[in-house]
């Protein structure tokens, strides 16, 4: 019942809330001037068709066939072994490509149903099939609070040395 797919200008997204204004911020006003610019892919979650948005209004969501459920944005990005876990860092060299997972975000409402698993999921398995093309290390995000860390670390994210809001996820 949800699609996976890149961010076009089709979607509605003044409509979009998680709960975070600059996630929702960013999302509204950056996300799609990035994707045009080649600075970042922004992934969006929409009802997979009319039938399916159908049935979310019915369960009682306020979502229309080009309404956005969740989203997540990736780029590449290069950090220093500094940043990294120390039992990583000491198989790299001093700067490493990784790919850095922006932002990640679940509507209201729809939180705690998975959606976010989803898109991590969906985000990880992109980020591995760059890095077999162009080369990375890993999966870099800096976590907005201490439970999205928690979260990230649930599926495998190691947290940095300092701060502890940065997490990493080995590719290889």
């Amino acid at each position: 019942m949800i699609r996976l797919e890149p961010l076009t200008g089709r979607h509605d997204r003044t409509g979009f809330d998680c709960g975070v204004e600059p996630l929702d911020t960013w999302l509204r006003q950056t996300a799609l001037q990035h994707q045009g610019k080649g600075i970042s892919r922004t992934f969006v979650a929409v009802p997979a068709d009319a039938a399916a948005a159908q049935s979310w209004r019915q369960s009682g969501y306020a979502v229309e066939a080009d309404s956005i459920l969740g989203f997540y944005a990736l780029t590449s990005a290069f950090v220093l072994t500094d940043d990294l876990p120390a039992q990583q860092a000491k198989r790299y060299p001093r700067q490493i490509p990784v790919t850095r997972l922006g932002r990640l975000a679940v509507r209201s409402g729809m939180q705690g149903q998975g959606l976010g698993k989803l898109l991590l999921a969906d985000a990880v398995s992109r980020a591995r099939a760059a890095a077999q093309a162009v080369g990375s290390a890993g999966l870099f995000v800096d976590a907005k609070n201490e439970a999205a860390a928690r979260f990230y670390q649930r599926y495998g994210f190691i947290a940095t040395a300092d701060p502890s809001l940065k997490l990493f996820l080995p590719l290889w």
